[in-house]
């Protein structure tokens, strides 16, 4: 790793490495630091019995011609990140003797809810009104988080009001001010596992952000979503950087209220007067020197609370799923009308209440199934952290060595964790019988295993708590206070993969102003 960096990025996060990627464009050399044996974070992909699984990444929004998040992902990427579109409905939405799913368009979005809940057509409008007037706002937050601060406390005087309305007010009160039946509501709020936080939680400019995300469809990255680490990683190496695994930073360097670079666990320093932090705020303050630091402007973000984890389940199935009731479309299915619900107990409660269950290998075009049809399904249960808080080891460094990451967690952690893989399948098979009999491999993992792949705090899929605490919060911004010292991934911007990707990009721009024309 030796050389003269322009910048070290700490975690290949997809927010880490669009951070390096976008100053790679600029021509600066960027080296990528990361813990695990291979970058992306929860963009990774890993392989059983012949069956390849994504982490984190189902489906994503903005990236039809000439969209948004199209452009920057091609400015990033050369133009080599394909992505293709999830044909007809992307989600479906299953309530008990209810089902209703979602299309491109908010012209179908507003017809599917009309159809079905024909008494709340003025309703409906209110609710798509709030999320444009929401999500603008959230956005309007962000520019002013990037501003000089004579200008980001104007901009956030003028927006006062809005910001307090949208950003300030939870998901359910502000989707209980839209509409009044109480079925609508739970539709309404129901996918709020795309951001991380329950509808009693959430700020609704998150929902509303996250919500029109979607509005003109979703697509999937082709070939998996390795190809963000290694499209982005081809970037920064082109312009004469490095992404670098098995490299865990133990601490930033400082030098008089200025950054100097990083050292590692192997006891080896790394020289740099600029560093990127992709592991979210509150593993950054724990690795910058006590008491030679002021964590004055960083103390109410260690007073928020990670997101929720999950527990993943991993199917390698063999036949022609498609003829057997699985599908392209996400399948957001819930046991009641209660989508507040979390399953706190697995110990003792063997349903989780809610799943989400998709099948990637339908609706990759680079998928070939092959003579025995193979294919790939994805289940996803957000789960309590606490049920698994005495197996984590994820702040030590032997967890993190070849071979004993899995060991240590020791046989109650594996006995635990069969049983819910054991449960989640039968609620699978219950929900899908016609497949049950096609399953070949089964994997899971848990926030125990994010947790220590990946450093992030309970294992949380989307960093912080997406609250209206967490919004208003004035540390969660690109530039720190701390000179050279610059914060990137879902953490400044909003969760899921083009979240974190802006993230990254706005650390970037904070640093090399030439990049705004990007975010524009």
């Amino acid at each position: 790793m030796d050389g003269r960096w322009d910048a070290i990025v700490i975690g290949s996060g997809v927010g880490g490495l669009a951070a390096a990627a976008a100053l790679a464009h600029v021509d600066r050399r960027v080296l990528v630091l990361e813990r695990h044996s291979q970058p992306g974070g929860l963009t990774q992909t890993f392989e059983r019995g012949g069956f390849r699984f994504n982490v984190g990444v189902h489906y994503l929004g903005g990236f039809g011609a000439g969209q948004f998040n199209r452009r920057v992902f091609d400015t990033l990427s050369g133009g080599r990140l394909q992505m293709a579109p999830i044909l007809g409905a992307y989600d479906r939405l299953i309530f008990p003797d209810f089902s209703i799913a979602f299309a491109a368009s908010v012209e179908n979005h507003r017809a599917a809810l009309a159809a079905a809940f024909p008494d709340e057509a003025v309703g409906i409008t209110r609710y798509l009104n709030a999320v444009t007037r929401a999500a603008n706002t959230l956005g309007s937050m962000f520019v002013a988080h990037c501003a000089p601060p004579l200008a980001s406390n104007l901009l956030t005087r003028i927006k006062h009001d809005s910001i307090e309305r949208w950003v300030g007010r939870t998901t359910w009160q502000v989707v209980q001010d839209c509409v009044g039946d109480p079925r609508l509501r739970a539709v309404l709020a129901a996918r709020w596992g795309d951001y991380g936080s329950q509808p009693s939680e959430s700020s609704f400019a998150m929902h509303a952000t996250l919500t029109r995300h979607y509005l003109d469809g979703a697509w999937y990255p082709v070939g998996g979503s390795a190809g963000f680490a290694r499209e982005l990683g081809a970037t920064v190496e082109a312009a004469g950087g490095a992404v670098r695994t098995g490299a865990e930073v133990a601490a930033v360097c400082v030098d008089r209220n200025r950054v100097t670079g990083v050292q590692l666990q192997s006891g080896d320093t790394i020289d740099c007067p600029c560093v990127v932090s992709d592991i979210g705020i509150r593993n950054t303050l724990r690795l910058l020197p006590s008491p030679a630091v002021d964590y004055h402007w960083g103390s109410d973000a260690m007073g928020l609370e990670p997101s929720v984890g999950f527990v993943g389940l991993y199917l390698g199935l063999e036949g022609d799923i498609a003829a057997l009731g699985a599908d392209v479309a996400n399948a957001w299915i819930y046991d009641t009308w209660d989508v507040d619900a979390l399953w706190r107990d697995p110990f003792n409660e063997p349903r989780a209440p809610a799943l989400f269950v998709s099948f990637p290998s339908l609706r990759d075009p680079a998928h070939d199934p092959g003579r025995h049809q193979r294919h790939t399904c994805e289940i996803i249960a957000l789960v309590d952290w606490s049920v698994f808080a005495q197996w984590d080891r994820s702040g030590d460094a032997d967890g993190m060595k070849a071979g004993t990451a899995t060991a240590a967690r020791g046989e109650s952690y594996h006995a635990f964790k069969a049983l819910i893989e054991r449960n989640l399948l039968a609620q699978f098979s219950e929900r899908f019988p016609q497949l049950a009999d096609c399953v070949r491999v089964v994997e899971s993992s848990t926030p125990i295993s994010v947790a220590t792949f990946t450093g992030a705090e309970h294992g949380a899929m989307y960093g912080l708590q997406t609250t209206p605490r967490r919004f208003l919060s004035q540390a969660l911004r690109p530039r720190t206070p701390l000179a050279g010292l610059f914060l990137a991934g879902q953490d400044v911007a909003t969760p899921g993969v083009v979240g974190a990707a802006m993230g990254g990009m706005m650390a970037a721009a904070s640093i090399e102003p030439s990049l705004w024309k990007l975010l524009r």
